[in-house]
């Protein structure tokens, strides 16, 4: 039986945040622990509560993530939004760390696991300490936002009937329908297949796939999978789509050979019933949840939370609309 509510299980960082955090504390991957506290030498440009960040810090974090907005008439927006990001990303971090949040050792071990198998350079996962304090961080983080922020957030059954039964336009199922190809190069040879397939009702596309086809799917007697109306180049459209099932096209010419079609199956538009999109709703819902819960909560924190920006040493104009805008403490 389908459960009438869904609790705001997070698989790794949601997102509601709009910004994927171990990428972003990566930025700080190389520097040491002074580095991203600031030092004597490398006044404070940016103050989240208790911490600071030097102008080497932000720089070493903005490169790490905008290679290609640089020298860009957008590099500002960008540069303006992902410092909100990382000044909201140190705000809950505070969180967590107040109530003595900690990472597991089996959460750690699938993430340095996870960046080992995508090629984490420098030493890795498991020999830089600097490394493995982001990844703490960013457990923390998600520790935060699974069990107290977002604990007990749920949508329920009716909740999703009553959205599906206002948002009708928004769930109807477009054309679907499942074809086979064959594509030859010469369009003689093309031509004595289409009368092959007509002499046997189209029955034998299958094993005339596999003997002549150049496509990559001739193995697999032909088989292109589904497609839905939209998806498949227009020349391709205007063959398939009017053909009932079993039955094949005329000859198309394209750059790439010659090509027949075989329409398998077809499943023609229609209204979507709820138990078929209950769960996109449910998803859908829960995550805009989730973001109310989430954008109440960093506001409430940038009220309470000294955030201090020392704007005129930024190496671009800020415009963002974040904690560093409304801090209560922001300059």
């Amino acid at each position: 039986m389908r459960k009438s509510t869904r609790s705001a299980r997070i698989p790794g960082l949601p997102h509601v945040l709009g910004f994927i955090l171990l990428p972003a504390l990566l930025g700080f991957h190389g520097c040491g622990l002074r580095d991203r506290l600031g030092s004597g030498q490398n006044a404070a440009l940016l103050r989240v509560g208790e911490k600071s960040f030097s102008k080497d810090d932000l720089t070493r974090f903005f490169n790490s993530r905008l290679n290609e907005f640089r020298d860009s008439a957008d590099a500002n927006v960008a540069k303006s939004a992902l410092l909100d990001s990382f000044i909201e990303e140190q705000l809950l971090l505070r969180q967590a760390e107040m109530l003595k949040i900690e990472a597991s050792p089996q959460a750690l071990d699938s993430m340095r696991g996870n960046l080992e198998a995508g090629g984490a350079g420098g030493d890795g996962p498991k020999n830089d300490p600097e490394l493995g304090r982001s990844m703490e961080e960013s457990l923390k983080i998600q520790g935060y936002l699974h069990d107290h922020l977002f604990k007990g957030l749920s949508v329920s059954k009716e909740e999703c009937e009553a959205y599906y039964k206002e948002h009708l336009d928004g769930f109807v199922s477009n054309d679907v329908v499942h074809v086979r190809e064959i594509r030859v190069e010469d369009e003689a040879q093309a031509a004595k297949i289409l009368a092959s397939l007509k002499a046997n009702r189209s029955k034998n596309f299958s094993e005339l796939a596999t003997l002549y086809s150049k496509a990559s799917t001739a193995a697999a007697g032909g088989d292109m999978g589904t497609f839905q109306r939209g998806e498949l180049p227009e020349e391709f459209e205007k063959a398939i789509f009017p053909l009932t099932p079993g039955t094949a096209s005329k000859v198309v010419a394209t750059q790439y050979g010659y090509h027949i079609f075989l329409v398998e199956e077809k499943i023609l538009a229609h209204q979507q019933k709820y138990y078929e999109v209950e769960d996109k709703i449910m998803e859908k819902l829960l995550v805009e949840r989730q973001r109310a819960a989430l954008e109440q909560e960093l506001a409430s924190l940038a009220d309470r939370i000294p955030i201090q920006l020392d704007r005129d040493s930024l190496d671009f104009k800020y415009v963002g609309t974040g904690p560093a805008a409304r801090g209560r403490k922001s300059q």
